[in-house]
C-alpha cells in the first residue's frame, strides 16, 4: 500500500499523477487521504513541477505561491483553456489606441505596450483599461516597430537609431551605461511624460530614457530577446547588449552565396543565447552567435508536399471561442506549397524547437532543430520537419499575416487571412493536463469569432502570453462579431464607456516579433488622420474616418 512506503517515496510517486487524479486518490482510504492532506504543500509543489506549471528559473528565484493547491488549480484552468476545454473571456483595451500598429505585453506586471500608426507609444493597464504612461506622437514615429523584454523597450526612429527605455522601477537606483547615452530630446520627453502621468511610488508601467543606439548602417529588421538586440542590415547582423548599451559582435556577409543562392531581402530575424535566425526572400539561415558561422540553410522548395491540413471541427464548449481543430494528414498537400516564402520564425523559450511561417499558410515545425547541424550524425530535415497547413484549399501565396511565440508554455500563435490559431506542441507527450495530443504531437485551436477576412487583413500584430492571446482588430467589426450569438456582460465593475469585457458563459467541461520596422512612406495615412495638437501625448483621431479606413485597430485579448 502507498501509505506504507517511506514518505519521500510515496510523495514522489504521487507527484506523477495527473492533477484530477489527486482528489480521487484521497478517496481510496483514510490512510491515503491523511498522507496527501498532511503533505498537501509538498504534493502540489511537486505536481506543479511535473506539470510544468513552474520552471527552474522561478524556483531558483524563490517563487513560492501562497497556496500550492490553489496555484495548481489556476494553472490547470489556464492550460485547459488553451485546448478549448475551459471558458474564455474577451477584453477590448480601447485605451491602448484606435490606430494601433505594434503591441508587446508584460504578463507579470499586467500591461500592454502599443505603438501607433499615427505616432506615439502607450502603456495600457490590462485589467482596468487605463493609460499608465505614454510617449507623445511627435516623439515615437508613425508605424514604429517596438520590442520589449524584462523591462526594456526598444523602438526605431528615423535617423537610423534605436531608442531604449527602461522601467522606472528598475532604472531608479541603477547606474546608466556610460556609452550610447540618450539624447536631449529623449531626456526632455522622459521628464514630460513622468510629469503628465504622475502615479504612486510604484510607478507601474512608467519608463525612463535609458540609451540611444546608433546603428552602423540601416538596420530595419530587429528583434530583442533579453539581454540581446539583433539588428540586421542588408549584409551584416549586429548584436547589442541592451543593459550595457554596447555592441558585442557582428555577423558579416549574411548574404554570401551558399550553394549558389543568396539570402535575399530580409523578412524577419530571431535570436537566442546560441543562434541567430534570419528569414530571407529565398530561405532561412541559422548562424552561430559565437564566430558567426553559417550552420544551416533551408529553402521552401525543399519542403515535402506532405502536411497536416488544419480543418474546422464542430466540437467544443459554447463557453469559449477557442475551438479545437481537426488535423488530417495529407500526403500531397501541395495547394499552398509553391509560390510562398519564409516570412517569420520563432524559437521556443526552451531553445529546442523552431517554428517557421510561410507566406502561403504553412507552419513548418522543427522540434530539436539543433540535430539538423549536429557535429556528428546530423539529421536530414525530412526526418525532423513536419508541417501544418492552415490553407489546405487555397493556392494563394500570400495568406499569412503574423507569427508569435509564448513564454515557458511553449505555445505559438499565428494569424492568416482565415483566422487566428493557437498551436500547443507536445512532441514528447509529457503533458498531464489536457490529454495526449493527436499525431503529430501538436494540438491546434482557432478563435472562432475572429474570422472576418477584411478585418484580419488589417491586423498588424499578435502576441501570446501565459494565459492570453492579444491581437489588433478593427473595433467596429470586432464588437459585433465577437458577441454575435452571445450575451455581453460588463463584469468586475468595469462598465465604463470604451471598455468591454465579454465573458462567454456556459457549461464547463469537467475533462479539461522581429518584423522589419514599419516605417515606410507608402504606408503613411497622414492625409486621412485628423490629429489634434492640443494633447501632445494622446493622438486623437477623427472617429468617423477610423470607421472608414481598414487601418483602424485597437487591442483585444482572449484570456482564461
Amino acid at each position: 500500500m502507498l501509505h506504507k512506503l517511506p514518505a519521500e517515496i510515496a510523495l514522489h510517486t504521487i507527484s506523477y499523477l495527473p492533477l484530477h487524479s489527486l482528489y480521487s486518490t484521497t478517496l481510496v482510504s483514510r490512510d491515503w487521504n491523511a498522507l496527501i492532506t498532511t503533505n498537501e504543500p509538498t504534493v502540489y509543489r511537486n505536481a506543479a513541477i511535473v506539470h510544468r506549471f513552474i520552471d527552474e528559473d522561478q524556483l531558483h528565484a524563490g517563487f513560492i505561491p501562497i497556496d500550492w493547491k490553489t496555484y495548481c488549480r489556476r494553472q490547470l484552468g489556464i492550460e485547459r483553456g488553451w485546448y478549448g476545454k475551459a471558458p474564455s473571456v474577451i477584453r477590448e483595451l480601447s485605451e491602448a489606441g484606435s490606430v494601433v500598429h505594434r503591441i508587446k505585453v508584460d504578463y507579470e506586471l499586467g500591461f500592454v505596450i502599443a505603438t501607433s500608426q499615427a505616432g506615439g507609444l502607450t502603456v495600457c493597464d490590462v485589467k482596468n483599461n487605463r493609460v499608465l504612461w505614454a510617449l507623445p506622437s511627435n516623439h515615437a514615429v508613425r508605424y514604429a516597430h517596438c520590442e520589449y523584454d524584462r523591462g526594456y523597450i526598444v523602438f526605431n526612429r528615423l535617423d537610423n537609431c534605436k531608442e531604449v527605455w527602461r522601467l522606472t522601477i528598475h532604472a531608479n537606483g541603477n547606474q546608466q551605461p556610460e556609452t550610447s547615452l540618450p539624447d536631449r530630446q529623449m531626456l526632455e520627453v522622459s521628464v514630460q511624460s513622468a510629469e503628465k502621468f504622475r502615479s504612486d511610488e510604484t510607478h507601474r508601467g512608467h519608463f525612463k530614457a535609458w540609451a540611444l543606439l546608433q546603428m552602423p548602417e540601416n538596420a530595419r529588421a530587429f528583434r530583442f530577446s533579453y539581454p540581446t538586440l539583433l539588428a540586421a542590415a542588408k549584409n551584416n547582423a549586429y548584436l547589442w547588449d541592451i543593459p550595457r548599451s554596447q555592441m558585442i559582435s557582428v555577423i558579416r556577409d549574411i548574404q554570401r552565396p551558399h550553394h549558389g543562392v543568396q539570402l535575399g531581402s530580409i523578412n524577419y530575424v530571431e535570436v537566442n543565447d546560441l543562434y541567430v535566425f534570419i528569414c530571407g526572400g529565398t530561405g532561412l539561415r541559422i548562424f552561430a552567435r559565437e564566430g558567426g558561422a553559417l550552420l544551416y540553410q533551408l529553402f521552401p522548395v525543399e519542403l515535402s508536399s506532405a502536411a497536416w491540413d488544419v480543418l474546422p471541427h464542430s466540437t467544443g464548449l459554447t463557453s469559449t471561442i477557442v475551438r479545437p481543430q481537426l488535423l488530417l494528414h495529407n500526403h500531397d498537400s501541395s495547394s499552398s506549397l509553391h509560390g510562398g516564402h519564409f516570412m517569420a520564425c520563432h524559437v521556443s523559450a526552451a531553445g529546442s524547437d523552431l517554428a517557421v511561417l510561410t507566406s502561403s499558410g504553412r507552419l513548418v515545425m522543427l522540434p530539436d532543430f539543433q540535430r539538423l547541424f549536429a557535429a556528428s550524425n546530423p539529421t536530414h530535415h525530412r526526418d525532423l520537419v513536419f508541417t501544418l497547413n492552415f490553407a489546405p484549399f487555397s493556392g494563394d501565396a500570400n495568406i499569412s499575416y503574423y507569427l508569435a511565440v509564448g513564454g515557458q508554455n511553449g505555445k505559438f500563435a499565428l494569424a492568416t487571412r482565415k483566422g487566428i490559431y493557437v498551436i500547443s506542441p507536445d512532441f514528447h507527450f509529457q503533458r498531464l493536463t489536457a490529454g495526449r495530443p493527436p499525431e503529430p504531437g501538436v494540438s491546434v485551436c482557432r478563435l472562432s469569432k475572429v474570422d472576418d477576412e477584411r478585418s484580419l487583413s488589417s491586423m498588424s500584430c499578435l502576441q501570446i502570453t501565459h494565459d492570453a492571446i492579444y491581437f489588433t482588430y478593427p473595433p467596429s467589426r470586432a464588437n459585433s462579431a465577437l458577441i454575435a450569438g452571445h450575451h455581453a456582460h460588463a463584469i468586475e465593475g468595469h462598465d465604463a464607456p470604451g471598455f468591454g469585457i465579454f465573458p462567454f458563459i456556459g457549461d464547463v467541461d469537467d475533462d479539461e516579433d522581429g518584423f522589419v520596422d514599419g516605417w515606410d512612406d507608402s504606408e503613411s495615412e497622414e492625409e486621412d488622420l485628423m490629429v489634434e495638437d492640443d494633447d501632445p501625448v494622446h493622438a486623437l483621431v477623427n472617429h468617423w474616418l477610423l470607421h472608414a479606413t481598414a487601418s483602424a485597430n485597437t487591442v483585444y485579448s482572449v484570456s482564461f
